[in-house]
């Protein structure tokens, strides 16, 4: 349980420290007779206005009240309130102050003196309080006086502390106090010490510009004035041999229209003459001087130098460039000082506005880096990330520097030159990559299984449309392809069907439903416009013509030559014959037009000509076949025959589970990375 001595302590609250009457800390506290406290000042103006020190609290608070003993002797005596006599309050005082205290009465009961101490709620209560709210058989309690000696007691070893603290706040005031008195001298010392330092740097400091800045200006007046002096002589002189062919030509004409014969003939000396003369006279002529004067503030200022004045323009000239460049390389381009013996080394060392651009063969254009060499050169960079001829823009002070622009041509980077793509359901972002085809504007269409949408990009991964069907639920697409005027073919795995849309994304017509069990792969063949179509779960591939009804189909399952297991996507090359990824046989199986088998290659295993769980499957327009192996996270390149040719990508690739693979005209190869959500474009 803890003492009386730690309750009264965490009793005593901000509230506990404030004065009554001015609702403050305390200033210079005095203590009633009724013991209460407040501020000295307060009470020199309670006694002011009222003529005695009347306790604020019996003037505020009914329960509480209370007079001193030197209050007016006319107020009626009331239950917390008794009247003495001055020799009776002194004696009664004398004998034992705390006599003349008011009695104090229950908060709860109002007509009950407090007489008992409840220890078990921590209050004064009355008689009538134990027995309505603190019974015995739950409270313990004890009568008042014996409560108080106890607190007293407790209260003499708080006070004690009291004093102790009192002592070290006293101690510690003086000490700050003894700090204060020089603190402040110093800082008015120190004070007046900058304010004179300001002074005197702020004259000088002017006094420099000033100078400064008239030096500039006479240099710059001087300049102007020997300037105008050389334009004006030269506009006099080319005004003269205006003046002196306006009036030859004149006289020539009138000679020619008024005179005859024998006035042309006698003029004739004096007028070939002449205009010998001043047909020599020199006209084309450029301007003795230029308007170029400029201003160049220092950006770093410095001791009152506020720039350099410059009448000779920095001009500069491309002299160093790389002309071809690989993608993922930085170009690099050197400009220098045309006029570099002009130049003298304060000036080399300020800021020359210049600014370079590329332009991309998209149309796009891109910042370059510049770089002030302080020696009158400037190296400009950039990376370049598209191939074809880039236009580099070169202007200082906007005016184009000598060579600018340049061509600069950018060849592809053999193996992975770009990838782009995360995981995700924004534009740009995938899940659940499947099959690959090429659009006729050279765009790549992307299959998001997960995501039940296709999306476009150019080779360089810029977005361009999207093709989400919203009036076909449970639609699961894994592979498109384009025919001649544009339509999109696309399986639908969640119902079954093909749907078959505009450029735009509008639908056309579904067809298959009932006839097909699962479709994932699709082409057109290119040879007689029809549609093949890879029955997965069928393990067989359909043809439809491309108003949707059915032609025939062939295969069955097994691993026999003809037979598949589980095949995934299907191309066909520009003869016509029909290739086939048959994953379950770990093969690639070619049929021509009609469905009849021709070949097969590839067996199970990682070595050159082994498959494991081949996809996607693509031919471009030399006949080579390129093969995405799911398992062996590689892309193959074979010939038409199946003879292995080469690996597209390298283990540092990191391609996870390719699944999907085209080739654009150029001979690009495209990689859809199933396992890392993006989309990877090779070169070879």
């Amino acid at each position: 349980m803890a003492s009386s001595g730690s309750q009264l302590t965490e009793q005593i609250d901000e509230n506990f420290l404030l004065c009554g009457i001015c609702c403050e800390r305390y200033k210079n506290p005095k203590i009633l007779p009724c013991l209460h406290s407040f501020c000295e000042p307060c009470l020199g103006k309670l006694a002011e206005e009222m003529g005695a020190i009347t306790c604020p609290e019996f003037m505020n608070s009914p329960t509480m009240a209370c007079i001193c003993a030197t209050a007016h002797d006319k107020l009626p005596a009331t239950k917390s309130h008794r009247l003495l006599r001055f020799d009776e309050y002194m004696a009664a005082k004398s004998a034992d102050p705390s006599s003349v205290q008011p009695p104090v009465y229950c908060n709860t009961h109002q007509d009950y003196q407090v007489e008992f101490y409840c220890d078990t709620c921590n209050m004064a209560i009355c008689l009538r309080c134990i027995a309505l709210d603190h019974p015995l058989t739950k409270h313990q309690y004890r009568c008042v006086k014996d409560a108080a000696k106890e607190f007293t007691k407790n209260l003499h070893m708080v006070i004690d502390k009291v004093k102790v603290k009192e002592s070290e706040a006293s101690n510690s005031k003086l000490k700050v106090q003894q700090i204060f008195e020089p603190l402040e001298k110093s800082f008015q010392r120190e004070e007046e010490s900058l304010r004179k330092h300001i002074r005197q740097t702020t004259d000088e400091i002017t006094r420099l510009i000033q100078e400064n800045g008239n030096k500039l200006l006479t240099e710059l007046k001087g300049e102007y004035e020997k300037r105008r002096v050389n334009l004006t002589a030269q506009l006099k002189e080319l005004d003269i041999a205006e003046n002196d062919l306006t009036s030859t030509r004149e006289y020539v004409e009138k000679l020619m229209h008024y005179g005859n014969a024998s006035q042309l003939m006698s003029a004739k000396r004096r007028v070939d003459h002449q205009t010998e003369e001043l047909l020599k006279v020199q006209t084309q002529v450029e301007p003795v001087e230029d308007d170029y004067m400029e201003f160049q503030p220092r950006d770093d200022f410095c001791r009152g130098s506020l720039g350099i004045m410059k009448f000779i323009p920095t001009m500069y000239k491309v002299d160093s460039v790389t002309p071809t460049v690989r993608v993922g390389e930085d170009i690099t381009c050197t400009i220098r000082s045309a006029n570099e013996s002009n130049l003298n080394k304060e000036e080399v060392s300020y800021h020359v506005q210049v600014e370079a651009v590329m332009k991309t063969p998209d149309g796009n254009t891109e910042k370059v880096e510049v770089k002030d060499n302080e020696n009158g050169t400037m190296t400009l960079k950039t990376r370049v990330e598209v191939e074809g001829e880039h236009e580099l823009s070169v202007t200082v002070c906007k005016k184009p520097v000598e060579g600018s622009p340049v061509n600069i041509k950018v060849i592809a980077k053999k193996g992975l030159v770009c990838k782009f793509g995360e995981k995700g359901s924004g534009i740009g972002q995938f899940n659940g990559l499947q099959g690959l085809t090429m659009m006729r504007n050279g765009e790549v269409l992307v299959a998001e299984h997960s995501n039940q949408r296709l999306q476009s990009f150019t080779v360089h991964g810029r977005h361009r449309k999207m093709f989400k069907f919203a009036d076909v639920s449970n639609f699961y697409p894994y592979d498109a392809a384009v025919s001649m005027n544009g339509n999109v073919f696309t399986t639908d795995g969640g119902n079954k069907q093909i749907i078959v849309c505009d450029e735009n994304g509008e639908v056309i017509r579904c067809f298959g439903k009932g006839n097909i069990k699962y479709s994932i792969g699709i082409a057109i063949n290119p040879v007689n416009g029809r549609v093949y179509i890879v029955d997965s779960h069928a393990h067989c591939i359909h043809i439809y013509d491309q108003d949707g009804n059915h032609i025939k189909s062939f295969g069955t399952n097994g691993s026999q030559k003809g037979q598949l297991s589980y095949p995934y996507f299907v191309c066909i090359d520009n003869t016509g014959n029909v290739y086939v990824s048959d994953s379950g046989n770990h093969r690639i199986q070619v049929f021509n037009g009609d469905g009849q088998f021709l070949y097969r290659f590839g067996s199970r295993g990682s070595g050159h000509g082994r498959m494991n769980w081949p996809q996607g499957v693509a031919v471009d327009k030399h006949g080579y076949v390129y093969v995405a192996e799911y398992n062996n996270n590689r892309i193959v390149k074979y010939e038409s025959n199946g003879k292995f040719v080469c690996r597209i990508d390298d283990v540092s690739d990191d391609l996870n589970h390719p699944i999907g693979v085209c080739v654009t005209d150029d001979d690009r190869v495209i990689v859809s990375d199933y396992g890392n959500s993006c989309i990877k474009v090779f070169t070879q």
